[in-house]
């Protein structure tokens, strides 16, 4: 296939921001130059503005395969994420039965021949992620396992969180954690501040995040290991990470939800569900913090925070309502409205390129001849309405319907395929 005049966006590439063709044989990129021609046959894509860059990684969707298919099944999370960009997807445990075995891990990655997006097993750290026994953990990782999390939106004990890194030492695995101490949510509903006051719900204060995240890194400076924070929402929690800092052998990075760095707590006022997430969407404070640490790169990664509700479990009385949104379709979309400039978009397509990936262990990508084809093409430009229509899934969960989103994902090249929107 032939991407016809592309502006390329990946600073690891030497034709970063250049307008260049790209022919691409047998899933590797074979050539990279203007003016290249069409061979006789050849699949060429050219689209005005387009831009490509490596393919974008989600770290913490949730997958209702198997369990909740009706929620989200394989085919609808893959059609989800490839109309926002992604190539590869890490999908957490939380299915019914538990993701755990090694035939779990299996059935996964059995089903990424051909797709357009690959998906990436997280195993439960402890087993049927009840918080007490620890999984087979040494043989998941070599079944395929990338990571071992219980899931966000739970309590971790501080001495599961010891055992599972001390023993992870031993083959390199990662521990995702997303600190969270539901105990001092006493039921919170949103984040604790005036608005939560002002609308008469429960808060969930800062220190449900900020009292877990302590002991974690104070848990991880004792035992070693490799543990990544996962969904971090606050400015505090920023600074506990910024004062730790980061090491290879230790706290590997952090991430946080496409929607934190989008909204603040006022958009509650409406008691809107779609907005009724876990960790809590906060203040503005708190976005600016986030928004500065994708740019700075303490965060490491922007996770869509995805999950698939019915109406049923969200069309509710706010305090009833479950939480979780969507997010795999307008991640990357959303941040455009932010981003200022060349420099800016470059620290955001890390972030959902080599960060993730990073992070996961995953071999780079990189837009030069003789390397591996995964791409993401998209544009910056123009603005267009999200709606119900651009929903590739099962549910309407989104806070993004019916507002107007910048630029465009174009497509996906993947498993030696060019994948377009349409």
């Amino acid at each position: 296939m032939l991407l016809r005049s592309v502006t390329i966006t990946d600073p690891n590439s030497p034709f970063h921001r250049k307008t260049v063709d790209v022919r691409i044989e047998s899933g590797t990129i074979k050539e990279i130059e203007a003016g290249l021609e069409a061979g006789e046959g050849e699949e060429v894509f050219h689209r005005e503005g387009a831009r490509l860059a490596p393919g974008f990684v989600d770290i913490g969707a949730y997958l209702g395969d198997p369990g909740h298919e009706e929620r989200e099944d394989i085919d609808s999370l893959v059609a989800s994420a490839r109309a926002g960009g992604y190539v590869a997807v890490a999908v957490l445990p939380n299915t019914v039965p538990v993701r755990q075995t090694v035939a779990d891990m299996a059935y996964l990655r059995s089903r990424n021949q051909g797709s357009a997006v690959h998906l990436l097993p997280l195993a439960a750290l402890s087993h049927d992620t009840d918080g007490r026994d620890l999984t087979g953990m040494m043989e998941l990782n070599e079944a395929g396992a990338v990571a071992f999390t219980d899931g966000p939106g739970r309590s971790l004990a501080g001495s599961l969180l010891k055992r599972g890194l001390e023993y992870s030492k031993g083959f390199g695995g990662l521990i995702i954690e997303s600190p969270y101490d539901s105990d001092l949510a006493e039921d919170g509903q949103m984040h604790e501040g005036n608005t939560s006051v002002q609308l008469g719900l429960r808060g969930i204060p800062t220190m449900c995040e900020t009292i877990p995240l302590r002991r974690a890194l104070s848990i991880l400076t004792y035992t070693g290991g490799r543990l990544l924070l996962h969904l971090i929402s606050s400015a505090e929690s920023l600074r506990l990470i910024q004062d730790y800092g980061t090491d290879p052998t230790g706290l590997t990075g952090c991430t946080v939800g496409a929607h934190h760095l989008s909204f603040t707590e006022e958009e509650l006022q409406g008691f809107d569900p779609n907005f009724k997430v876990l960790p809590p969407i906060r203040g503005e404070e708190d976005r600016r913090a986030l928004r500065q640490g994708v740019l700075d790169g303490t965060i490491t990664a922007v996770a869509s925070n995805h999950r698939a509700l019915h109406r049923e479990e969200k069309d509710l009385e706010f305090s009833y309502a479950a939480f979780g949104a969507l997010g795999l379709e307008t991640a990357f979309r959303q941040q455009l409205a932010w981003v200022d400039g060349e420099d800016e978009l470059d620290r955001l397509i890390a972030a959902f390129t080599s960060g993730p990936r990073g992070l996961l262990g995953l071999e780079p990508v990189r837009i030069a001849p003789g390397e591996a084809a995964a791409l993401t093409l998209f544009a910056t430009t123009g603005t267009e309405r999200f709606t119900q229509a651009d929903l590739r899934g099962k549910t309407r969960n989104s806070p993004l319907l019916d507002r107007d989103l910048p630029g465009m994902i174009l497509g996906t090249v993947n498993n030696d395929r060019l994948w377009t929107s349409a």
